[in-house]
């Protein structure tokens, strides 16, 4: 008992020479930890550790120990001696597990821009009620937020800013931007009247079958994409949003330009597009009419550029960064740890291929050794067609997962300790059809959940926070559904020499339209319903530093204003398959860049 006392005397003297007064329920938690590390040859070292980390965080909270302030200053609790503990008690696998943080679809906070306010807000999940079954005002809402977070990026842009002197030649020649004056966005209700090109940023839309309009919150003009041509890379579907350089004849809005350059098309002759419309217009009798000569997508900004904009606290969808410190704390662990860590990205994985199976054996078996273990993200179709929903379809399906998990269970590090994130298809069990989809129910997984410990089943799409990097996964035919319903031909690529492939110049534009556009479906509903509601969960704004997207299309890399952009190939032709490290080099305390290495299963 003495000795006990005279150990607790011993303490608290200590925390008063260092300024902190320790409370008796938080020197009795203290004692028990300084008791088990009895055996420890640097007992005080520890004791020390603690001391320091805890006035450490009491400065950085105004020095209150976890009340208020005044009386209770540089009081030592117990929930925040716990923290400390908890965190220098933590090993690199702690730290590498609580780096890799799931946030599925329909628990995604939703970003919204106020137009009025100029301001953005961040709604975290249950704060408001959210159903699949949307009304009309949210599908509404659904369009309105899309074309103002768009709006909002596009008049922070240098070109759009007002400047105190401006040129005048280039409006004597009716010529677009020079570089010395700023551009005004018209709307279009005050397009009425006005003469001289002007600027507008639309949303391209359906209102009659087969006829196409430029709308946004103030009306709408027709199109006539006849003499459309593209000036940005990628594709332009209905629902997509647009910025327009035009001017009005007879009533009529001449498109000269289209996309984000602005910059004008010197081989374009004025006197001959109005001749040309003037013809056209008296041929069809056909007034009010946007004839399109050059078209494209927004401006784009980087990840950090937005994050800026919009602030740190709106853009913490993840929830796990509180403070600029907490933030740098965690950038900290990213130098040290953050290398470790890698993902093998499958996408295609049709199960009920017996080839498929022995890929996924062979994979395992080369990836076993590994310390630590790559996350492994296996993205869908998980059948080479859709199963029926009769008994027999419904117990095949069953037996495939059966099938994977014991493949899995023959390494037992592997199903005790590896980490498998299942991003469903639309072939795949659940309600498919609309986007973001649930995970594949649990009926048919429940053989793989009870034999593999960490099997994840998420919501397509998913986003994965790796230290502070934030990885998309999307399992959609991209490619295929924005060239079927792309209104205009792509443009040429002025950077190929010819010998890149069709299939990878497509996968270029795709993967620029939906960055573009800030929204992983630029569709119209009908080819890709969405669910009004929760399409907030399918947004690209900010950029995540990685966006996969499996396809049915060839292995494709590209980094697009530092977003890495990958598509893995497909699983079950050939045995692709993709090793992305989110953080490959670090030089001078900063992530200097990723890896991306195309793999097959020979």
């Amino acid at each position: 008992m003495s000795n006990m006392m005279s150990e607790r005397k011993r303490l608290t003297r200590i925390f008063k020479m260092r300024g902190l007064s320790i409370q008796a329920p938080a020197l009795n938690a203290l004692m028990n930890v300084l008791r088990r590390e009895n055996d420890h040859p640097s007992g005080d070292d520890i004791l020390f550790a603690i001391i320091d980390e805890v006035k450490e965080r009491m400065i950085q909270r105004g020095g209150s120990g976890g009340g208020g302030g005044g009386a209770n200053q540089f009081i030592v609790t117990t929930d925040l001696l716990e923290q400390v503990v908890a965190d220098l008690s933590r090993d690199e696998n702690d730290v590498t597990e609580e780096a890799v943080q799931l946030l599925d679809a329909f628990k995604t906070p939703r970003l919204g821009y106020d137009v009025m306010r100029k301001q953005f807000s961040l709604t975290r999940f249950g704060k408001e009620g959210r159903s699949i079954c949307g009304e009309a005002l949210d599908k509404v809402e659904m369009f309105a937020q899309r074309y103002a977070l768009i709006q909002q990026r596009i008049l922070r842009q240098d070109i759009f800013q007002p400047k105190l002197v401006t040129a005048t030649t280039s409006r004597r020649h009716g010529r677009g931007y020079d570089g010395g004056e700023n551009i005004t966005l018209t709307p279009v209700e005050s397009l009425l009247g006005r003469s001289g090109r002007r600027f507008l940023l639309g949303m391209i839309v359906q209102v009659e079958e087969g006829k196409y309009y430029l709308e946004d919150p103030t009306g709408q003009v027709p199109l006539n994409f006849s003499h459309a041509s593209l000036l940005t890379d990628g594709f332009v579907t209905e629902n997509c949003i647009v910025l327009v350089e035009g001017e009005t004849i007879d009533g009529v809005l001449l498109v000269h330009n289209m996309g984000k350059y602005m910059q004008h098309n010197e081989t374009t002759n004025e006197n001959n597009d109005k001749n040309n419309y003037n013809n056209k217009n008296n041929n069809n009798n056909n007034n009010n009419v946007n004839i399109t000569h050059n078209s494209g997508n927004p401006i784009v900004e980087n990840r950090s550029d937005a994050i800026h904009a919009i602030g740190l606290q709106n853009t913490d969808i993840f929830h796990s960064i509180g403070s600029l410190s907490e933030l740098q704390k965690l950038r900290q662990q990213e130098l040290q740890h953050g290398q470790d860590g890698t993902f093998v990205i499958l996408s295609d994985v049709h199960l009920d291929n017996p080839t498929v199976i022995e890929n996924i054996d062979k994979m395992l078996d080369g990836y076993s050794d590994f310390d630590p273990l790559p996350i492994f993200v296996l993205m869908g179709n998980f059948t080479s067609k859709p199963l029926s929903g009769a008994a027999d379809g419904t117990k095949a399906m069953i037996s495939y997962y059966e099938d994977l998990a014991n493949t899995i269970g023959k390494y037992p590090r592997m199903a005790k300790e590896g980490r498998f994130v299942f991003v469903p298809g639309r072939n795949d069990p659940g309600i498919s059809g609309v986007l973001p989809r649930g995970p594949i129910p649990k009926y048919f997984t429940a053989a793989l959940r009870s034999k593999v410990k960490h099997a994840l089943f998420v919501s397509n799409p998913c986003r994965i926070r790796y230290f502070t990097k934030e990885i998309v996964f999307f399992r959609d035919d991209l490619v295929s559904k924005l060239r079927r319903h792309s209104l205009l031909e792509p443009r040429d690529d002025d950077d190929d020499d010819g010998g890149t492939s069709a299939d990878l110049i497509l996968s270029r534009h795709a993967i620029k339209t939906v960055l573009d556009q800030g929204h992983l479906s630029p569709l119209p509903l009908s080819a890709s319903p969405i669910y009004w509601q929760w399409d907030h969960a399918l947004r690209l704004y900010p950029f995540p530093d990685a966006l996969v997207v499996g396809d049915r299309v060839r292995q494709f890399y590209e980094n697009y204003e530092e977003c890495d952009a990958v598509n893995p190939g497909a699983f079950s032709d050939g045995g692709h398959f993709v090793v992305y490290t989110p953080i490959a080099a670090v030089e001078d305390g900063e992530v200097t860049k990723s890896d991306v290495e195309f793999s097959q299963i020979e």
